[in-house]
This record gives structure tokens, sequence and C-alpha cells, in this order.
């Protein structure tokens, strides 16, 4: 009996497993640093917001993310999103391709 055999056909079995294991930590982690970079990004819009820029000055400032603004008479509701691709063979199946990544904020309107 061959035991060299034995664990090389193991190891060929469990490889393909452990390798989108690795690819899904990957991603998720690549999700997670897409979000904080959101978070840090929104503290600059909500600033230039409130201190008067327009909608369409802050979308041509940061023209890489999708920002929508909504003004209602109290609080503004300012929510920012971006797409990421996922590259996990299964994952991006049950995220969807690409994943839309976002935050939203409420900033009180100053009168």
């Amino acid at each position: 009996m061959n035991r060299k055999g034995q664990a090389l056909v193991e190891f060929v079995l469990i490889l393909p497993v452990l390798i989108l294991i690795l690819f899904a930590i990957i991603d998720f982690g690549l999700i997670m640093s897409k979000k904080n970079e959101l978070e840090n990004m929104s503290v600059d819009i909500v600033t230039l917001f409130k201190n008067g820029k327009s909608i369409e000055e802050i979308d041509r400032m940061y023209s890489d993310v999708s920002i929508d603004i909504e003004d209602n008479n109290n609080y503004a509701k300012i929510k920012i999103s971006k797409d990421m691709n996922i590259m996990t063979p299964g994952l991006n199946l049950i995220l969807g391709n690409p994943y839309k990544i976002s935050i939203e904020r409420n900033v009180p309107n100053e009168t």
C-alpha cells in the first residue's frame, strides 16, 4: 500500500476548497476595506455639504463613487455607494457581481 500516493490524492481533492476559502477571505477583506474607505470619504462629503457646496460640485470632486443626496426639511440623507467586482467563483453567485457597497449618513439641516 502506497501512503505517498494516498496523501497526494487527498491533497489534490482538498486543494480547490482551500483555494476558494483563501479567495473568499481576500474578497471579504477587500469589501471591508472599501467600506472603510467610503466611511472616511463620507466625513469629507458631509463637511462639504454643510459648508454649502452644491450636489453637482460634490459629484465632480468624487467622481469614482455614486453620491445621492435627499434634502428634506429637517435632515439631508446622503448615500454613497461604489461597485466592486468579486473574484471568488462561488462567492460572486451568492453576493452578486458587481457587489454594491453603500453607506448612508443623516445630516441635520441648519436653519
